[in-house]
């Protein structure tokens, strides 16, 4: 093509890139599903090593029987360790044993 004698050359093409929302949306799902699946492995790894469950298969060394809320930041539990049950208080300042009772015994 000429006009008035110049050459008129055609655009070069080019590729547009989807932007930067794309790539962050792109790694976004891969991170949760990797998530997702270091879930899965680490469930999976504890149930085959049975993690958390009572080493002899029986009852567990530990209950706790029963835990209240005292306030926003204290909270009073009962456990029951080896046939004594503790009442324990929890607060900012840390945990204290209240009182211990045998398991059957009355307070």
């Amino acid at each position: 093509m000429t006009q008035q004698g110049t050459t008129v050359q055609p655009a070069i093409p080019f590729k547009r890139d989807g932007g930067s929302g794309a790539a962050l949306a792109s790694s976004g799902v891969g991170v949760l599903i990797v998530s997702l699946l270091v879930i899965a492995a680490v469930l999976v790894i504890r149930k085959r090593l049975r993690i958390g469950a009572p080493a002899d298969g029986g009852k567990a060394l530990l209950q706790v029987l029963e835990t209240q809320r005292l306030g926003p930041r204290a909270l009073v539990s009962v456990i029951e360790f080896k046939g004594t049950q503790y009442l324990l208080v929890q607060s900012e300042q840390g945990v204290t044993c209240v009182a211990s009772v045998p398991a059957g015994g009355q307070p």
